[in-house]
């Protein structure tokens, strides 16, 4: 959409307000009062407003409010964040009127997303909602928003990849819904589409691993600072997300961060200091006899001197020492310490929160952390009493070191390493000329790595400095009888720029002269650099028209949104000794790529609220094109419907019952490239640059996904709203399904993208908020429940297309387990070999396991009493399949912690007994388990200081300290560090445990003062 489009839209908008100027007008009285919550406290920034009216008034520090409304009976409503709405009949004489809110626990209240420009109180709404509020997700501290969102998203699996410093975390919403597209939500912060995207490093390069995936990067959401969020509301079905169009198949996560609040500056402090700590290992084998270790040896590489001359110098003929090597490089327990200072307040028309956040993260590991920082400031403006306007700025600085793991083909990852190297030498010392000592374990010094080298002589840095600007103008245009219409203008950008150092001198015992990496260059220096920048505006109208029997909110409008990517990488290869650069490498090479992706719609949306405000429905379409479409002119459709109705104490302690319904259609865009049919760059031919047929080529037709979803589902309130049970089913059918067709080989092409395959999606989310005990003696206690299924399957391919695999990233082959789609299978569907347990044939590409969980359910409890507070809660996973290559690589090793245990088979050890029966691969199924896992998420116990300590510190005003842990128990019988870290990043399907960095758990203290 043009810039010549909006100007038009905004003309008939201003047009339509010049002619409901024509209507006639009312006299206006003034009503004054004052909004206060239940035991007499004020409630600053309540919005109190007349009943189907969207503007309203603000109370102010002290919780005063006046306002002018029509002259006769009006009825006004009251709403606060976290506190039920009130709603109060005001006579034609009355001029004052005051409102008491009462805390709304079960949070069954509120506002939710309704449209681009528009909201509807949550009780009326027409899908499924989740809204977590900021007190959820900064009890406990976290690395990254989205573990502090594990647990509390119901209908979304949220895993961490590993244990890395930094964050990096995949969320998936209603299960897979692409297959080779976009997976991820989309992200919105204060109306501002912003990135999520994971930058390749070119770590890589050095390690030899097979694909990005490896490289143990971070997703750019662990940027925002969780203490500036006020609300984050998860847009699950089409039914919500379709008002964002070809972006929003994988739902859309709406972030509105705090504002500030009247009256004189408050300001917060809070400090934490905290530690965190290996949650689980059980290290590796202990050898008891030289003899065990020289079988080792043997079995692993057949043997040689330098590996003979280690164990002859260690070990004894009946015993052999034992260093816990995983014990020692994951073993740092350094301090993590955390400071947030934030500011609100307002004068007159002018509001303000301003807030500046450090976070120091080390890693469990040697020489691995995170440091986060960020500045934020919000102001709201009130220009004359019908326009206000919004504008947030938050600059951030985000600094990672996470080392290495996963897979690698140079025992460069420690995991990988250590499985093959007996813990009989203290790898972590110096020798006499203050060299790390060479490990031969298990391929001789020219093939092996010292773990303990690598992470002290290595640099692997990511430096990202990123500023988001958002801002809104809202024009009250006209508000008069019955009638008011209001325009906005939103828009905001977000730039970023990523830089990552790499050095691995030649001195690393990987990277010397002639080893598989170091090759002819001995040691790389890898410098690189990726910037981005995401612009979106928005400029909509909304005329709202209040009957004494109904409310009608009709909206419509444009935007425009562009997303531009430069990336670069050099890397230099053959380092001289004290040499950090690639200029001047022995040998150098680029690598660089750019995209710009511009996005154009329309939209228009009806909402009407009547018989009371029991019945709510809404329909919309929005218009769309974009750039990565192979007709870029060409406009796609989205439309979407819903309703509700509340059903009203009908009896039994049933306080109302709300039944909803809705259908949307949403879109995947395709990837960037995919509608380019491009030649390749073949390098310096004959002195001349050489052009030829590239090896993947674009589809002119391509087009975007198509996801229909319907959602029905019930909200059920007892028992004086004690009581909340939620229940919802969804059914999706996708259409348009991106896919890769067979090519022969005679063209010259590997690889190609077209539209044309259907999936299918459906489950169900069950969720509870009980309040078992209620201010009995000043106790309080609310617990919720949550169980969430789901299932997304593969129904056709169009001709031409196999079942097809995503190479390295979705597994290893048919000997570790792989994912490979197919018609008639589910998308996680975990395929490998399949041997005959009588005449031992095998048959590749067999169904073996399934990566989704057959259910997941979360369990969350809060517990008060009078200055004290107590909250935890608990995650399970029920199932999954967990391709466990980690012990895979033990077993080979001969160094599993368990190896010499007994095993179904006399005198072989249970380790022998695992790989012999894995057979070399023709039994994938020996290492596919079950991925069953319950983990304690947060405990939090918090208590506010009497007042003669809060005195003690001069100006405070409130004090309140909390002690809390995150992730503190894992219970499971799996046999690795966790179930829920994935090798290759985010995917369709989450299911290698390949080398990972271990998880850990955390505990902390903070200390919160309020100025």
């Amino acid at each position: 959409m043009s810039s010549k489009t909006l100007t038009g839209l905004a003309a008939m908008l201003l047009a339509f307000v010049a002619g409901t100027s024509a209507l006639s007008a009312q006299a206006t009285r003034e009503i004054t009062g004052r909004v206060t919550q239940v035991g007499g406290g004020p409630l600053a920034d309540a919005h109190v407003a007349p009943t189907g009216v969207a503007v309203g008034v603000r109370s102010n520090a002290a919780g005063d409010f006046r306002m002018l409304v029509n002259q006769g009976e009006v009825t006004l409503v009251a709403r606060a964040i976290g506190f039920k709405r009130m709603t109060v009949k005001v006579p034609a004489g009355q001029s004052v009127v005051n409102f008491i809110l009462e805390k709304d626990v079960l949070q069954l209240e509120g506002v939710t997303v309704s449209g681009i420009s528009t909201t509807i109180e949550k009780r009326n709404a027409a899908t499924a909602v989740v809204l977590i509020q900021t007190e959820d997700i900064t009890k406990v501290s976290s690395s990254s928003l989205e573990q502090a969102l594990q647990g509390k998203v119901l209908g979304a699996s949220i895993n961490m990849n590993n244990g890395a410093p930094g964050g990096g975390a995949q969320v998936q919403i209603r299960g897979a819904s692409s297959l080779i597209g976009r997976i991820d939500p989309l992200y919105v912060v204060d109306g501002v589409i912003i990135s999520n995207a994971v930058r390749s490093s070119g770590q890589s390069i050095i390690t030899g691993s097979l694909n990005s995936g490896e490289e143990n990067s971070t997703n750019r959401l662990a940027d925002l600072n969780s203490s500036d969020i006020e609300s984050i509301e998860v847009l699950k079905s089409a039914g919500a997300s379709a008002i964002y169009g070809s972006q929003a198949t994988n739902g859309v996560v709406v972030i509105t961060t705090k504002k500030g609040n009247g009256g004189a500056p408050r300001f917060t402090l809070e400090q934490r200091v905290g530690s965190s700590q290996l949650i689980r290992s059980n290290g590796t084998r202990k050898f008891n006899t030289a003899l065990a270790v020289t079988d080792l040896r043997d079995n692993i590489s057949g043997g040689n001197a330098e590996m003979d001359q280690v164990i002859n110098a260690k070990c004894k003929p009946a015993s052999c020492p034992y260093y816990d090597y995983i014990g020692q490089l994951y073993g740092r327990t350094d301090p993590s310490y955390e400071t947030i200072l934030s500011m609100t307040g307002g004068t007159g028309n002018t509001r303000y929160f301003a807030s500046a956040h450090d976070r120091q993260e080390p890693g469990i590991a040697w020489n691995t952390g995170a440091r986060r920082q960020s500045i934020r400031a919000n102001v709201d403006q009130a220009i004359g009493s019908r326009i206000t306007l919004s504008i947030g700025s938050n600059v951030m600085h985000s600094f990672s070191q996470r080392g290495i793991s996963n897979n690698d083909n140079s025992f460069a990852s420690p995991i990988y390493g250590i499985a093959y190297t007996p813990g009989i030498a203290d790898l972590a010392t110096k020798d006499s000329t203050g060299q790390y000592v060479l490990n031969p374990f298990p391929a001789g010094i020219s093939g092996s790595t010292n773990p303990f080298q690598t992470f002290a002589l290595m640099t692997s840095n990511e430096d990202v400095y990123r500023v988001i600007l958002s801002g809104r103008l809202s024009w009250a245009a006209y508000n008069e009888g019955r009638n008011s219409v209001n325009f906005s203008f939103n828009g905001g950008a977000d730039r970023s720029s990523n830089e990552a150092y790499i050095l691995a001198p030649q001195i690393l015992q990987f990277e010397r002269l002639g080893t598989g990496q170091g090759g002819p260059f001995p040691g790389t220096a890898i410098q690189g650099n990726g910037t981005g920048l995401l612009t979106n505006a928005t400029l909509g109208g909304v005329w709202t028209y209040s009957h004494p029997k109904f409310t009608s909110t009709f909206s419509g409008g444009g935007q425009i949104g562009d997303r531009y990517s430069n990336d670069y990488t050099i890397i230099g290869r053959g380092l001289g000794p004290l040499q950090y650069n690639s200029a001047g490498a022995t040998n150098t090479s680029v690598r660089q790529s750019q995209s710009v992706i511009r996005n154009q719609a329309f939209y228009v949306q009806e909402d009407v609220l009547a018989l009371g405000e029991k019945l709510y429905m809404s329909a919309s379409v929005r218009g769309e094109r974009a750039s990565v479409n192979g007709d870029p002119k060409k406009v796609f459709y989205f439309p979407r419907f819903a309703a509700s109705y509340r059903l009203t104490n009908p009896g039994l302690k049933i306080d109302e019952v709300k039944f909803r319904a809705n259908y949307g259609q949403s879109g995947n865009q395709p990837n960037y490239g995919d509608r380019y049919v491009a030649v390749a760059n073949y390098g310096i031919i004959s002195g001349q640059t050489g052009y030829g047929v590239p090896g993947s080529v674009g589809n002119p037709t391509i087009r975007p996904e198509r996801l229909s979803e319907t959602e029905l589902g019930a909200d059920i309130s007892i028992f004086h709203e004690r009581v909340h049970l939620e229940i919802t089913h969804f059914q999706r059918d996708i259409t348009d399904l991106l896919v890769r067709p067979l090519l022969a080989p005679t063209t010259g092409v590997s690889q190609t993208v077209v539209n044309g395959g259907t999936m299918s999606g459906k489950g169900w989310e069950v969720g509870s908020s009980f309040i078992p005990i209620e201010n009995w003696r000043g106790v309080q206690w609310l617990t919720r429940l949550s169980w969430q299924q789901n299932e997304s399957r593969i129904t056709s391919f169009p001709p031409g297309v196999l079942p097809f695999t995503i190479g390295a990233a979705g597994g290893f082959g048919n000997a570790y387990g792989r994912l490979r789609f197919q018609p008639g299978f589910t998308a996680s569907s975990v395929y490998g070999n399949y041997q005959d347990p009588v005449t031992k044939a095998v048959t590749p590409n067999t169904k073996l396991g399934d990566a989704n969980p057959r259910a997941t359910i979360s369990w969350g409890n809060e517990v008060s009493w009078k200055k004290w507070a107590f909250s935890m809660l608990v995650d399970y996973r029920s199932g999954g399949t967990v391709s466990n290559m980690t012990q895979n690589l033990f077993d080979e090793g001969h160094n599993t912690w368990d190896y010499d245990k007994t095993s179904p088979v006399a005198g072989k050890p249970l380790g022998a007994y695992r790989y012999d029966n894995w057979s070399g691969g023709a039994n994938t199924s020996a290492y596919l388990v079950d991925g069953s896992v319950a983990k304690v998420r947060e405990i939090s116990v918090s208590v506010e200081l009497p007042a003669r300590l809060v005195t003690l510190m001069p100006g405070a005003r409130t004090m309140r300290a909390s002690l809390s842990g995150r992730n503190l128990f894992i219970i499971s019988p799996y046999a690795s560090f966790d179930p829920e870290v994935n090798n290759g990043g985010n995917q369709v399907a989450r299911f290698v445990d390949l080398a990972p960095y271990p998880p850990s758990r955390s505990f902390e203290f903070k200390l919160n003062v309020g100025f």
